[in-house]
């Protein structure tokens, strides 16, 4: 962040004169807290890392083991569906006149820092909030944003009427559940869904959404963004679904999930994504929220508003019970015939089928090395990269701390602070700000240090050895931190004579305040030195200026938060002017009308051409995710070919390169399993090529030149074909020939060019892996399928080669693989 340096003989806007406690003068002492750049040194981001993890993990797309990327459904052992993904189910009209409008509530907010890193992420929420835990008194209403873009949020509506008809197609027991539970008042437009969380390029660490309806899903779906990677990865399942603009996803959100990294070369890279999850928020059903809303329809009755409710009464509803707990996890093992069971495609016979096979392979593991080339799992293959090979994650190693809120926790600014926390005392403020602001700051301030010392003796009683405070954010205390936040606010604009302070202004006195009431915890109230902390008022102040949530960071600092049978209010509370608020939405803390559900409207979508929200079920083929297909006594038989690239004339030792230890080429060549490719006799050897029968299932093996005539089988497995056809054109040909000879889908088996952690090693670790690996590979290759000259191609370069005429329904990996290899299901296009 840059900071111009102020004109000689003028204050700066970052100075806040503050009282010295030895004279009686008013600007008679001055700090400069924000005269350096305001950044976070690496270890000060290090260390906001470690902590941010510690609890919220991130997973990166190599912890998964399947990649979906088709039409799906994922169940967890129990057969209870997980996810269901749904590629292009939101019209592109629809997401881009809902971005229009949503991505101006994604700001950045500290309160989910946690999920990011120990960062502020670009996050916020649209419709209705509960507001429990918050500062602000009137709860259980619109958000902030909704009210201040009421004109523009009937553009939200087309989007909101698609994702609810794909969910109740799809899930229609959950829907109606759902649909029965919320209560109509806080409905977005006739759906089962109260809120919107919008997540603008924000990738989450390993979290579950608590507060969402409990027997019912949460939506995720992508608006726009120009991006690859950030696949939504459910972490206890080791599953991830991949998701572009358009796409829709519905999903358990009480299961741990996150975002795979972002797929980009520099972190200089530019990308963006623009997601919403949709979902209902059941406190807003609870009978606290049922009252709200049956006060403000008497209030609006009595004064004869215009235009009158639609409501006479709001009923309380079974709002169903809700734990806020993450939901059971009951894993499944995986292969890949169980992430082909799950594309939508491959419904009925296909999918009994693959269940079958996916019994098969865990039963017998040498079925998985005839059908694959080797086994699911290999544990003793490459060692697994050391921490040190891996970028930050947050790059670069400085960078700027967030204005919104709070202050810089920089070392030099905190021991300022420290040393002046005795300007705020109530005898020096007295002299500042006059008699009567004074009192107020004084009985505030003395009334939240009561309430902490209350609380910190019934901690310290339950655990004498406690050394840290407990800070509760729904207490009494919580909202007496408020109050007193109010004054300070005062007495701040007082002391600058300015209702409009810069932010350089503002942190230069919360980090006094925050000292101040620190240093009040360790003298008045004898806590230990570090139970309180400047870093935990420094959150609750960044808590105190977004309204209490993340959603209210809009609103300005300057206007007065509304107390009602809480607080005294402050006599000297300052307005903001009527002008700035017409401009703004009007006074949205004050706005305690029956203003539920008074923007509904019909969407003419007709008359738009657009097709009704039906009608795009219809065009995607939704069908019900009932009960989960199983694998039956039947009789049926099923057959696989196996596809193998013919081994040269003269089968012979495949060369080894020559290494130094350590290197990458090293890791590669070196673990026992590449060693055995290297030793062992090549997998399609004439005197290795057999066809097997296990029961109903028959397995065929052949060389992709042999006449297999007319034949057509259940599965086709192209088992490492494609590196003995240079030709990309040739090697497309390949495909789309073995794809014409599976009934159901094919499965095409390939080492990956590229290291799994591509995107998140540093860059002279990637570099030197990408130097390496070609030769590494084909080297292994050779040994193991007899080939003099192969072409070893990444994932991304197997993709565009493969969709040419396919579908790609999911991609899985082979964890430990000394080849690196992934296993591709594909479809014939339609």
């Amino acid at each position: 962040m840059s900071v111009t340096r102020p004109m000689k003989g003028k204050r700066s806007s970052a100075m806040v004169q503050l009282p010295n406690p030895n004279k009686k003068c008013r600007h008679d002492l001055s700090y400069d807290f924000t005269a350096k750049p305001n950044v976070r040194t690496s270890e000060e981001m290090e260390n906001a890392l470690k902590e941010a993890v510690k609890k919220h993990p991130f997973h990166d797309n190599a912890d998964h083991v399947i990649d979906f990327h088709g039409t799906c459904v994922f169940r967890n052992g129990k057969g209870k569906v997980c996810g269901v993904l749904l590629p292009g189910a939101l019209p592109k009209f629809a997401a881009e006149k809902a971005a229009g409008v949503l991505r101006h509530a994604a700001s950045k907010t500290s309160l989910r820092s946690s999920m990011f890193g120990g960062m502020a992420p670009l996050s916020g929420i649209a419709g209705y909030f509960d507001y429990r835990g918050s500062p602000v008194e009137l709860k259980c209403r619109k958000t902030s944003f909704t009210h201040e873009n009421i004109k523009k949020w009937p553009d939200v509506f087309p989007m909101i009427d698609y994702v609810s008809a794909v969910y109740k197609a799809t899930l229609p027991e959950h829907w109606a559940l759902q649909d029965a539970a919320i209560p109509d008042v806080v409905r977005i437009h006739g759906s089962p869904f109260s809120t919107l969380t919008i997540n603008q390029k924000f990738r989450t660490a390993s979290h579950t959404d608590s507060g969402d309806f409990d027997d019912g899903y949460g939506v995720l779906a992508v608006l726009e963004g120009n991006y690859n990677g950030m696949y939504l990865g459910l972490d206890d399942y080791n599953v991830c679904f991949k998701m572009q603009p358009g796409d829709v996803l519905l999903f358990d959100t009480h299961l741990f999930h996150s975002n795979t990294e972002p797929e980009i070369s520099d972190p200089a890279d530019s990308w963006d994504r623009l997601s919403c999850v949709f979902y209902y928020r059941t406190a807003l059903g609870e009978p606290h929220c049922v009252a709200e809303y049956n006060r403000r329809l008497k209030m609006a009755e009595a004064s004869g508003s215009i235009p009158r409710p639609p409501y006479r009464t709001i009923k309380q509803k079974n709002n169903g019970e809700n734990s806020n707990k993450p939901a059971p996890v009951f894993r499944i093992p995986l292969t890949p015939f169980i992430g082909a069971s799950g594309a939508c495609s491959l419904h009925g016979e296909a999918s009994e089928k693959l269940l079958r096979l996916h019994t098969l392979c865990i039963k017998i593991l040498k079925v998985t090395k005839l059908l694959f080339g080797e086994p699911l799992r290999t544990l003793d293959g490459p060692e697994p990269r050391s921490e040190s090979d891996f970028a930050a994650i947050h790059p670069p190693a400085s960078l700027p701390v967030s204005n919104l809120g709070g202050f810089s926790e920089s070392q030099e600014i905190i021991k300022v602070a420290e040393q002046r926390h005795h300007s705020l005392n109530p005898q020096i403020i007295k002299e500042v700000v006059g008699e009567e602001l004074a009192h107020i700051w004084s009985q505030s301030r003395a009334q939240w240090l009561k309430l902490v010392g209350d609380e910190w003796s019934r901690q310290v009683a339950k655990n004498p050895e406690r050394t840290r405070f407990c800070w509760n954010n729904t207490s009494e205390m919580n909202t007496a931190f408020f109050d007193l936040c109010d004054v300070a606010k005062q007495i701040m604009i007082e002391i600058l004579d300015n209702e409009n302070p810069s932010k350089g202004e503002e942190q230069s006195f919360w980090v006094v305040f925050a000292a101040h009431l620190n240093y009040a915890c360790i003298e008045e109230l004898g806590m230990p030195h570090e139970s309180m902390g400047m870093r935990k008022l420094n959150v609750k102040l960044k808590d105190y200026s977004f309204g209490g949530t993340r959603y209210l960071k809009d609103m300005p600092l300057e206007e007065r938060q509304r107390r009602i049978g809480r607080r005294k209010r402050l006599e000297e509370a300052r307005r903001r002017g009527a002008l700035e608020r017409k401009n703004n939405g009007g006074d949205w803390l004050q706005n305690d009308s029956f203003d539920y559900q008074t923007e509904n409207i019909t969407i003419k979508y007709e008359e738009n051409g657009w097709p009704l929200p039906e009608e795009n079920v219809k065009r995607l083929g939704l069908r019900v995710c009932g009960e989960p297909p199983v694998p039956t006594d039947s009789h049926a038989p099923i057959s696989v070919l196996v596809v193998l690239p013919r081994p040269c004339t003269q089968l012979h030792a495949a060369s080894t390169p020559p290494f130094d230890h350590p290197s990458e080429r090293a890791r590669i060549m070196c673990s026992p399993a590449a060693k055995r490719v290297l030793n062992d006799f090549p997998r399609n050897a004439p005197s290795e090529i057999s066809s097997k029968t296990y029961g109903d299932v028959n397995i065929t093996v052949a060389y992709d030149d042999d006449n297999i005539k007319a034949k057509v089988f259940d599965f086709v497995i192209m088992q490492h074909l494609l590196p003995s056809i240079p030709q990309d054109d040739i090697a497309a040909k390949r495909v789309a020939f073995w794809s014409s000879r599976a009934r159901h889908c094919l499965f095409v088996v390939e080492a990956d060019l590229m290291d799994r952690r591509q995107y998140v090693l540093k860059r002279e670790v990637r570099t030197e892996y990408d130097r390496v690996a070609p030769s590494c590979l084909s080297t292994l290759y050779a040994a193991a399928y007899a080939i003099d000259s192969a072409k070893i191609r990444t994932t991304p370069a197997l993709i565009a080669l493969m969709e040419r005429r396919h579908t790609i329904e999911s991609r899985f990996k082979f964890a430990g693989s000394p080849m690196n290899t992934v296993a591709f299901v594909l479809r014939k296009k339609s």
